[in-house]
């Protein structure tokens, strides 16, 4: 590991890695798809276009090695861009809702229980608990596992895509695609995923929602290099309470995605994220039993805000350090594509993958939805929500019933947000746009379907065990701000050798989480575990996020208390903002669970470079 490369936001190797990426996005469409595929028509020069007009409403196995201590980086001040109060119109022209919604392929193991490969024999090798499958905090215990493993292989590689029809944009894809394949894993059940990097830059990939070990849960500098490999070991277990294993925290609705240091922004902005589907029995049962639709009628929707320059590139300003928007609503890959529905009810994985954007996604007719989960975990009972506000990362497990719906309706966004800082209005009054933006079209076919699913608000789906407060052995506090054009946690820039929070494991923490920049909203993440919210601004939160999150969103002056139980894997590990560009400019601090009390800061019990 060579710490003193990434040390300084602003250093010349990292500037250098920034050009890289941004000569990559500014290549022609044009030229690149010739490089790919000599059959492919250049890209047509820019007519003009009538865009959505957004209007602001008023209201080998590796082993692990010690880091060193490192000195705190302190970025240069940088003069931030003035905010972006209107994008320029897309510079080509199309018609929404005449391309079909593409539905990513289900990755398909090259081996079960018998490997393709030997694990561990890549350049970075695979996590030391692939050979040692004992629970950290319990080594008497191994963690829960019934299962053979499945084996995959998984390639980051350039391509050509459209975005909009005809318009050839040069994308980063899994195994060529954006987004990537679905991978369908069940509790219980590990997988090795052997990841290759051809692109020219390194990468780091993350299971957002995931319970990994630390190798293999993409710590931002735990690379895969150019050229070289890393397998991934994900477990797909749950944690164990009392001995047992704690199917409360059974994970139905991941996503993976870049996490590489500094330049994930761009990394994920040019296709790299893809979803990461489990069941575990009960969830099973559910669906075998038509509680919840079943496999055919359970769709992913990626929402992605794009923008593109006029030679059908991805535009992408890696100095702006606000948060980039996009004037291009793209679903799966598809700018506005279609669904064709029957009149049944239907699941729906829905992602925030913007960068910046917030939204808040309803449907056009006012129907509401049944909401089954919050993030990674089903709820106890299933809600009603006419609304959701979504920030980048967080997904919203539902279903529509399509039953008694009119012919065509849209799933739309009513948040205004005209610049990378924050929504108008607050969590509280969110402004609205005087014209919502409709994201895709359903159109809804033939007649009512006899073998309907019977899920309904109230419907039961799983336990859930309340964190109890006084079971915290400590209170952290976290204040999250802008400093020197950059960002901060507790006035400290991310240094990716130093454990800023040592918890036990096996403990219950209490963290209370501050924004101290009014003027930017902070969606934030912590890996590793779920966390449960138990006071949001001193209030009781909202029914949606009273129960399991992997992310809460912090707005302008806003307050966050929370509950954690750290289990299973020794760090380390992090938390950050998930505005991907406040993330790369060093909003984020490492969590290492321990298994005997340790002070914080020290450094980083391990690397796995």
């Amino acid at each position: 590991m060579k710490p003193d490369k990434h040390q300084n936001p602003t250093s010349p190797t990292r500037r250098r890695a920034l050009k890289t990426v941004a000569a990559a996005a500014t290549v022609s469409g044009a030229a690149l798809a010739a490089q790919q595929s000599p059959l492919r028509k250049p890209t047509p020069p820019p007519p003009q276009t009538v865009a959505p007009k957004v209007v602001r409403s008023a209201a080998t196995a590796s082993v692990p090695k010690p880091a060193p201590a490192a000195a705190q980086p302190v970025p240069r001040p940088i003069t931030p861009p003035a905010p972006q109060d209107a994008l320029p119109p897309v510079p080509f022209a199309f018609t929404p809702f005449t391309v079909p919604l593409p539905l990513p392929q289900v990755q398909q193991p090259a081996g079960i229980g018998q490997a393709p490969y030997q694990p561990g024999d890549v350049f970075h090798g695979i996590a030391p608990e692939y050979f040692d499958r004992s629970v950290a905090e319990r080594p008497d215990l191994k963690f829960y596992e019934r299962l053979p493993t499945k084996f995959y292989e998984l390639r980051m590689t350039s391509g050509v895509h459209e975005i909009i029809p005809g318009v050839q944009t040069p994308i980063y894809a899994y195994n060529g695609s954006y987004p990537g394949p679905t991978f369908r894993f069940r509790v219980g059940e590990p997988a090795v995923v052997r990841l290759w990097n051809d692109l020219p830059i390194e990468m780091s990939a993350h299971l957002h929602g995931g319970h990994s070990p630390a190798h293999a849960d993409g710590y931002p500098t735990f690379y895969v290099l150019p050229g070289r490999a890393r397998d991934y070991f994900y477990p797909n277990t749950v944690p164990m309470l009392n001995g047992q294993p704690d199917f409360t925290e059974s994970p139905s609705t991941m996503w993976y995605h870049d996490h590489a240091m500094d330049i994930a922004a761009g990394n994920v902005w040019k296709g790299l994220c893809g979803f990461a589907l489990c069941t575990d029995q009960l969830e099973e049962d559910l669906i075998a039993s038509n509680v919840l639709p079943g496999d055919q009628w359970d769709i992913t929707l990626c929402l992605q805000d794009r923008r593109l320059n006029p030679d059908g590139t991805l535009y992408f300003d890696h100095f702006d350090h606000n948060g980039t928007l996009g004037n291009i609503w793209v679903v799966n890959g598809k700018a506005q594509p279609f669904l064709k529905v029957q009149r049944r009810k239907y699941r729906f994985r829905i992602l925030n993958g913007c960068n910046a954007r917030f939204l808040e996604v309803r449907l056009s007719n006012g129907q509401p939805f049944t909401r089954l989960g919050k993030d990674s975990w089903l709820y106890p009972q299933a809600i009603e929500q006419s609304t959701m506000m979504l920030s980048s990362g967080q997904r919203a497990d539902v279903v529509i019933d399509f039953t008694d719906a009119p012919p065509e309706l849209f799933l739309e966004n009513i948040l205004a947000q005209t610049n990378g800082r924050k929504p108008e209005g607050s969590l509280a009054s969110p402004g609205r746009l005087d014209v919502p933006v409709p994201f895709m079209k359903f159109i809804v076919e033939g007649e009512a379907q006899p073998d309907n699913a019977t899920v309904v608000p109230g419907t039961a789906l799983r336990p859930h065990h309340d964190l109890n407060p006084a079971d915290a052995v400590i209170t952290r506090v976290f204040e999250f701000h802008r400093s020197n054009g950059a960002w901060q946690i507790n006035k400290r820039f991310f240094d990716p050798n130093l454990a800023n929070a040592t918890p036990t494991l096996g403990t219950v923490e209490r963290w209370i989480c501050r924004n101290g920049s009014g003027g930017w909203w902070h969606p934030i993440h912590v890996h590793l575990e779920s966390h449960q919210i138990i006071r949001q601004n001193g209030q009781p939160p909202a029914l949606q996020d009273r129960f399991k999150s992997d992310l809460h969103i912090l707005d302008g002056g806003s307050e966050v208390e929370m509950l954690m139980r750290f289990r299973t894997f020794k760090g380390p590990f992090v938390f950050h903002c998930h505005n991907v560009e406040h993330e790369d400019m060093r909003m984020m601090f490492t969590v290492d669970p321990r298994l005997t009390p340790t002070a914080s800061p020290q450094p980083i019990q391990a690397s796995y470079p």
